[in-house]
């Protein structure tokens, strides 16, 4: 084989990959983060960005954690990666008394944690300007997720 014809096959495999390419995408199984998001609410994204890292208010939302809260009004999915169950858990909501139960449910977790953070600041008071830091910041998640509410709710 001389090298015209090692160009000509290898231009040929090049084309067939990019036609695979493209026919792979067509059912979208290969879009970006931001073209699978189109249909996502900015109210979820917002949320997901203020309220799920613990950096932010001062919880870990875990997978478990969105099951149970999932649990609790009678909804139930796998686990999976986290922003794809928080996408799960949200998705069922249609109206605002839907919402109103969700951030309901956030706020008991959140209160939860809030409780075993002050549980654990009576056991170990050296670090209680740790936990209380992380309180605030759970209570003012707690006051995004209301405000949040009113802005895209009522």
């Amino acid at each position: 084989m001389d090298m015209k014809d090692l160009n000509e096959l290898r231009g040929e495999f090049e084309q067939l990959q990019r036609q695979n390419m493209q026919s792979d995408c067509e059912d979208g199984s290969c879009m970006t983060d931001d073209q699978s998001r189109e249909d996502y609410p900015d109210y979820l994204a917002a949320i997901f960005t203020e309220i799920m890292p613990p950096v932010k208010s001062g919880i870990y939302i875990s997978r478990w954690d969105l099951k149970s809260m999932a649990g609790e009004l009678d909804e139930s999915f796998a686990l999976d990666v986290r922003e794809r169950m928080f996408q799960k858990f949200m998705q069922w909501i249609g109206t605002p008394d839907d919402m109103k139960l969700v951030i309901e449910q956030f706020h008991n977790n959140i209160n939860a944690k809030c409780d075993m953070y002050k549980e654990y600041s009576l056991k170990y008071p050296s670090s209680k300007y740790i936990f209380d830091a992380k309180i605030e910041k759970a209570q003012s998640a707690k006051k995004y997720l209301d405000k949040v509410y009113i802005e895209f709710f009522t």
